[in-house]
């Protein structure tokens, strides 16, 4: 009987452990006290130790620039070298297009022209939580020479080069002509750029003739990929 204390003592001890750990597994559930349930893979902590249970998604229509500033396209094609037109096969029926031999901002558009031809969308985007976002654009082409643009954060002014710029589509394997999703890639994978809260400036730069851009998509979602119109 001098072993009954000691077993007592032992129940209590695993009662009492019990009883704690039930406490702390409904407490605790969500990872983050007071927060609820987490959503698995779609939870990142922000700055200021702030948690967020959504991903940010910003799309934009190409042809809702803020402005389009265009040089004149090259006689034989003639208006714009950017310019909004009627497509039935983008979202909302229009993208932005430049046209084929309009002119780049290198000259020698095909072997007509040695005048470098700039053109350029803006769009202000509004960014309401701070971090890392990953940029899409949805854009069709017609072949290797013609597949490509330079896009930008909060650069207005500088030189339309590639030192000041990030070039979008160079690497892309798709088979044009159709539709397709490309992102700034770094080292093959999509590159991210931190954005801060509040507004900033997106240039969308012509950098060969031919293509055309449709959407653009911004997230903070690192495991996001848009797929057709992404509405």
């Amino acid at each position: 009987m001098t072993d009954c204390p000691k077993r007592t003592l032992l129940l209590l001890l695993l009662a009492a452990w019990g009883v704690l750990a039930v406490s702390c597994s409904e407490d605790g559930a969500s990872g983050h006290a007071g927060n609820g349930p987490t959503k698995p893979g779609n939870t990142r902590t922000v700055k200021g130790g702030v948690f967020a249970d959504h991903y940010q998604h910003i799309r934009i229509e190409a042809e809702d620039a803020a402005k389009i500033e265009s040089a004149d396209a090259h006689p034989d094609v003639g208006g714009k070298v950017m310019r909004v037109v009627d497509d039935p096969t983008a979202s909302g029926g229009k993208c932005i297009f430049i046209p084929d031999l309009a002119g780049t901002p290198f000259g020698k558009a095909g072997s007509k022209d040695d005048i470098p031809r700039y053109a350029r969308a803006v769009y202000k985007v509004k960014i309401a939580v701070a971090g890392n976002y990953t940029f899409w654009i949805r854009r069709k082409w017609f072949d290797s020479c013609g597949d490509t643009l330079y896009m930008r954060f909060d650069k207005e002014g500088a030189p339309h080069s590639d030192a000041h710029a990030h070039t979008v589509g160079s690497d892309d394997a798709s088979k044009p002509p159709r539709w397709d999703w490309s992102p700034v890639k770094e080292k093959g994978d999509p590159r991210q750029f931190y954005l801060s809260a509040g507004e900033h400036t997106l240039e969308i730069l012509n950098r060969e003739d031919g293509p055309r851009f449709d959407v653009i998509r911004l997230t903070d979602d690192p495991d996001y990929v848009p797929q057709g119109m992404a509405e």
